[in-house]
This record gives C-alpha cells, structure tokens and sequence, in this order.
C-alpha cells in the first residue's frame, strides 16, 4: 500500500511543514544513491551535529571576500573574450563562476589545467541531474546510472586525491610538523578532522563532497538567470532604469530577492512523517505520510505577497516576519546553508556587520555594466525534460 500523499500550498502550512521535526527530507529519495548521508537528506540529531561542523566554514567575512574578490575576478576573466560581436552563456558563465567557489569550499584541489574544471563541470552536470532525478521527465533509471558513473569519476580525479593531501596534512598537525590554522579551510578538512567522532563511511564522506559543486553551481546558476531574466524584460518596459540599475547593486539584490521569490530552485519540497504530527492550525499528518511542500504556490500566496504576487514586483511590501524570497531557501534547521552567499542579507540600518549583497547581485551588476542584453539571434531555451523548468541556455552580447 503506497503511503498517503498531503500536498500543503497554504503560505503558514508550508512554512510549518518545512519547520516541523518530525517530517524528515524526501526530496531526494529517488537519487538516494547519490544523496545517501548527504548533509541535506540527514534528519535529527545526525543533521544538527553535521551542520554545527560545517557552519564554522560559512562565515560572513569569508562570504564577503568571496564576493568583493573571487566573484568578480571570475566573471570578468570569462566575459573579457566576448567583448566584442560574440555571445556568451549566461548560464554557463555563472555555473563556471560558482563552480571554483563551491568546488573550493568542498575541499576539491583544481589547479590551474583548464581540462580538469572543464571534467569537474561534466561531472557535476550529470550529478545534478540525476540528485533531482524525482523532477525529470524521461528514462530516470539511464539518468541515475549516469549520475553513478559520474560519482566514480569523481572519486578517482578529484576526490582521492584531495583526500589523500588533507590526511597527509592531518598527520603532519599530529606530529606538529604544520600548525592547524594552515590547514585547509572546507568541508573535507572539516569532515576528516572530526571523523573520530562523526564515524562517517568514506562512500558518505564522497557524496557530501560531491554535493557542494553540483549544489552550488546549479542551483545559483538557474536562480541568476532567473534573474537576469526578469530585469531585461523590465528594462524593455523600464528602459531609463538601466542606470540605476547598474550603480546601485542594492537595487539588484532587492531584485534578485523577487525573483527568487517566484522561482524557488525546487518547485517543490518533499517531506516523510516519521511520527504523527500536526500542522497548524489544523492539519494532521499521519506517520508515514508523504507531504509535498508545494513552494512555488507558496511563495505566490495572495494572503501573504498581495493580489500581485504572481507578478514580478521588486518594490512590493512585504510582512516584517517574512522574508523577501519567501520559503525559496527553506526554513528552520534545514534552511539552506549557503543563503547568504548566494543572495546576501538584507540591510537594516542597525546592522553593522560586513554588508552582503550576494552573488547573484554581484554578477549581475558586472554583466550589466558590462552591456549585457540578450542575444537577438538565439533565443533563450529551458529545459522540457524537467519540472524544475531550468534552463538550457541564456545567450546574451554585450553592446559597449
């Protein structure tokens, strides 16, 4: 007997079910061969000991580097050969961008050999895909065995290595050979510093190396297309706001938090009921119970976001207790990691911490500054194989 679905869309409701403990992640249980043990899918007591190593690793001020100097120093590189008459992807370029940072926060030693991020970036394509494979539409089990096959890859080109090096290290810490502070600051080292007390298996240790790249790159890849999206259509009804636009990356961000908005990476959540439970106000949730977190119909609740919310609106008035980007980052304890480097924090005029505009931002100014417009010649294309509607591609020129 197949365990009873409950699909919640009600702003309150969604935001109760991704906050409730007693619902587990189910997002990906059909890529659990590649998701298995993977900081996402863990529940409980596993989930928080797992996220309180990792958070020592995402700090404002390492954020703020990478975006003042990382960031931009890859969009510039990659968008500085197609200054003139030629197009660029701007799928592509910020996949690429992302992919050096969120390989780096793995623990992935890339180098300086353009053929080995050119493999890593295969190789994450095809784990993407095959993670998210409960939203692909055609063959899964041929999209899994890829996705399997690339994990493989994986291990044997980039992950041994870099294990090999950082235990090395480790050693040498332990012998006081090197001192701790040089050791390298991501994930791996994290999770292989600790192991004597996290008792990870190395196949769990792989996938939650693998995961960084393909999550970081895809996802905020897809998210700032999306918005580039957005802001050239609304510089075709709004064409003086180019300018403005382009010197003022707070205005961009506040953008980007609309956009994300309407289009949260996953359409929707998954949750499992490990125990009956309840969503207020009055919904209850048998054990076992598979309930689909309906987040884009969420995110676009007339109660919440106004009769517009359907609409793009950047200067829309939102609730005080509600964030800009609705539940497009989740909620509660497995509310996304790496939020505040892909859209920055929203600036109040108390806080005096280092200011985060995000990523997204970030690139965007850049690629408008730089004249970015779409390329009249080849449209924009989204991917049909999926329910996520990403896109394929986003090809723009630059005109000055």
């Amino acid at each position: 007997m197949s365990p009873q679905q409950i699909t919640v869309s009600q702003w309150e409701q969604a935001r109760g079910a991704l906050r409730n403990r007693h619902l587990r992640q189910g997002l990906y249980d059909e890529g659990a061969a590649l998701m298995s043990g993977v900081i996402v899918n863990l529940h409980d007591a596993e989930h928080t000991s797992r996220r309180r190593l990792e958070n020592r690793l995402f700090r404002r001020d390492t954020f703020a580097y990478w975006e003042q100097s990382l960031i931009p120093q890859n969009i510039v590189e990659s968008i500085s050969a197609h200054l003139s008459t030629d197009s660029i992807d701007l799928l592509q370029l910020a996949r690429l961008t992302m992919m050096r940072i969120s390989a780096g926060i793995a623990g992935i030693d890339l180098g300086t050999d353009p053929k080995r991020f050119t493999l890593l970036a295969e190789i994450m394509g095809k784990l993407a895909r095959a993670s998210s494979v409960n939203h692909f539409i055609g063959d899964k089990q041929a999209v899994i065995d890829d996705g399997n096959q690339s994990l493989a890859t994986f291990e044997t080109e980039f992950f041994a290595p870099a294990k090999t090096r950082r235990m090395l290290m480790l050693e040498q810490v332990a012998a006081k050979q090197l001192d701790a502070m040089d050791l390298p600051k991501d994930v791996l080292t994290t999770l292989l510093s600790n192991q004597d007390n996290l008792s990870l298996p190395e196949d769990t240790v792989l996938r939650e190396i693998a995961y960084f790249p393909w999550v970081g790159s895809h996802s905020t890849s897809g998210a700032f297309v999306n918005l580039m999206d957005h802001i050239f259509h609304w510089l075709d009804a709004h064409p003086s706001d180019r300018e403005r636009l382009v010197n003022d990356i707070s205005l961009i961000q506040r953008f980007g938090f609309e956009s994300l908005r309407l289009h949260p990476a996953s359409p929707e959540s998954v949750r499992i009921a490990m125990s009956d439970t309840r969503i207020e106000p009055d919904l209850e949730i048998p054990e076992g119970s598979r309930v689909v977190i309906d987040m884009q119909t969420a995110n676009r609740d007339l109660t919440v976001f106004g009769s517009d919310a359907c609409e793009f609106n950047p200067f829309r008035t939102i609730p005080s207790d509600i964030a800009p980007w609705g539940l497009s980052f989740g909620s509660g304890f497995h509310a996304c990691i790496g939020q505040e480097l892909v859209s920055g924090l929203e600036q109040t005029s108390t806080d005096t911490e280092v200011p985060l505009t995000g990523a997204l931002a970030t690139m965007a100014q850049i690629v408008l500054q730089k004249g970015a417009v779409p390329d009249p010649s080849r449209p924009a294309r989204r991917d049909v194989q999926s329910l996520r509607q990403n896109w394929i591609e986003y090809p723009v020129v630059f005109q000055s």
